[in-house]
């Protein structure tokens, strides 16, 4: 008997929605915290920016939308927003931006839940800095030489 789980078809499906629902949160976590500090965003201001109506964004935030990278961009834009894009090696936790490969010095994949053990603590990654840049903090730069 094959576990869904275990189906090809069935893991990229949930992938492909956790990335979906990743957006939908960070879109909604932005406007979330306009409204909160510019008392009166609206999802109206939002439609504007975006050229869509009201409506059509409500249906965004309230079902599964199937943004396309178009759409994505057009939000980031309207709310004032850059995205940032990192992939990581499931494997061996190396980490690849749009400017190449970043080093990761501990990389935990994430872990079912089996017991009620509390959770791992968190990675920590390094990022290897291209040779003649200057970090922006110095707390930086010594940190890393210690």
């Amino acid at each position: 008997m094959n576990s869904r789980k275990s189906d090809p078809k069935f893991v990229r499906a949930y992938e492909r929605g956790m990335l979906r629902s990743a957006f939908k949160s960070l879109f909604w976590a932005v406007i979330s915290e306009r409204k909160k500090r510019s008392a009166g965003y609206t999802l109206i201001q939002l439609a504007k920016g975006v050229a869509t109506s009201k409506h059509e964004v409500s249906r965004w935030f309230n079902g599964d939308p199937n943004w396309t990278i178009n759409t994505i961009a057009s939000i980031a834009n309207a709310l004032g927003v850059d995205l940032r894009i990192e992939a990581v090696d499931r494997v061996s936790g190396e980490v690849f931006t749009p400017a190449g490969i970043q080093v990761s010095t501990v990389y935990q994949p994430p872990k079912r839940v089996t017991s009620a053990a509390p959770p791992p603590p968190p990675s920590v990654r390094v990022t290897r800095m291209p040779e003649g840049l200057r970090p922006p903090d110095d707390r930086i730069s010594s940190a890393a030489a210690a």
